[in-house]
């Protein structure tokens, strides 16, 4: 994974009290400034952005985990306006 893209990453993970061998089926895409990022644990689902300049959080969103694989979900992501 891209060394930048771990930096957001790790942010995200601070920024709610998790460990990195907890995030699975990590999805990370850069656009007009921003990461976006989604991934799971056990439990959780996460949607997050961050800031590529700074690496600071700029939102989160997370939901129950289920069975269901993260690719077989539809999103409906809207932009985020710094």
């Amino acid at each position: 994974m891209n060394k930048n893209y771990e930096f957001a990453l790790t942010a995200v993970l601070n920024d709610i009290g998790l460990n990195r061998s907890d995030a699975r089926l990590v999805n990370i895409e850069k656009q007009d400034g921003l990461y976006y990022l989604s991934f799971r644990t056990d439990w959780q689902r996460y949607e997050a952005y961050v800031d590529a300049d700074t690496y600071r959080v700029l939102g989160l969103n997370f939901m129950p985990a289920e069975d269901v694989c993260m690719d077989e979900i539809d999103y409906i992501v809207a932009s985020v306006v710094a």
